[in-house]
């Protein structure tokens, strides 16, 4: 039920003026880990796995077609995977926001296809 409001909420339209981002990359790559952890079997915190998860779902079906394209058959763990390992290998970008950087991994590993 948590992972559903979590993208439900994700999926709402924000509000117009000025407003500071929810998470940044440093905050999610905490996420990540704890998905991690859980896919591997091991000890894991539900809520932190399952906030990743559904921000990562959120922010695609927000942007799906519009900022990138999940090729037909991926699964949201794929997604998931992608961008924890994005994050994993960008400590870099990691004080930017969450959103920009889910995007910007996917964009990298799922290319939007050149207009004809």
């Amino acid at each position: 039920m948590k992972k559903i409001l979590i993208i439900i909420a994700l999926s709402l339209p924000a509000w117009q003026g000025a407003h500071a981002e929810f998470k940044t990359g440093n905050e999610l790559v905490t996420t990540w880990r704890e998905y991690a952890k859980a896919s591997a079997g091991n000890p894991y915190n539900d809520n932190d796995e399952g906030f990743y998860t559904g921000y990562v779902a959120g922010v695609c079906d927000a942007n799906m077609h519009v900022n990138i394209i999940i090729p037909e058959g991926a699964t949201i763990g794929q997604a998931c995977d992608v961008v924890g390992r994005w994050l994993e290998t960008h400590p870099e970008e990691l004080n930017k926001p969450a959103k920009q950087l889910v995007i910007k991994a996917l964009k990298e590993a799922f290319p939007m296809p050149k207009k004809r």
